[in-house]
């Protein structure tokens, strides 16, 4: 077990030490009921690279599938619509992914998201490797309290 959790720590700490092209803050993803069958991601994507990349998708086990969505208005009503050929991020710029904006939406959801647990989230990018996230559930936007105590919400690849 201790030869687990130390291979674990050290390969935590190799990641942190490459140089990091994109670097996720804040990320949240929105609690769920029971017959809920969609929910949101949010989070900021800062690409700390020299030149601009893309959020391709986005995929949880927790849902059948993620589309990357934008909240426009049409015609005086509000919708959302998938953003097809992914999310631009430009270089040196943080975009933010926020509720009525820009945001994951996670669709065909397989159980309700119950606040103050996590989901494994994967996002996939043109240029830079994946990144893993373990993205904490909760009702509103998380804190800087909140992000002292779950580390996970400042996630590296």
């Amino acid at each position: 077990m201790r030869k687990i959790l130390f291979t674990t720590l050290l390969a935590s700490y190799a990641g942190l030490a490459l140089a990091q092209d994109i670097v996720v803050n804040n990320a949240w993803a929105r609690f769920s009921v029971p017959g809920m069958s969609a929910s949101g991601i949010f989070m900021d994507l800062d690409n700390h690279s020299d030149k601009d990349d893309v959020l391709l998708s986005a995929s949880t086990p927790v849902a059948m599938s993620s589309e990357i969505h934008e909240t426009v208005e049409v015609n005086g009503v509000m919708k959302m619509r998938s953003i097809a050929h992914g999310l631009p991020l430009p270089a040196g710029q943080v975009t933010q992914l926020q509720p009525g904006k820009m945001h994951i939406m996670m669709m065909g959801l397989k159980k309700p998201l119950a606040k103050g647990t996590t989901i494994p989230v994967r996002l996939t990018f043109r240029h830079a490797k994946p990144i893993m996230l373990n993205v904490p559930v909760s009702v509103a936007p998380v804190t800087k309290t909140d992000a002292a105590v779950m580390e996970n919400t400042h996630m590296h690849h």
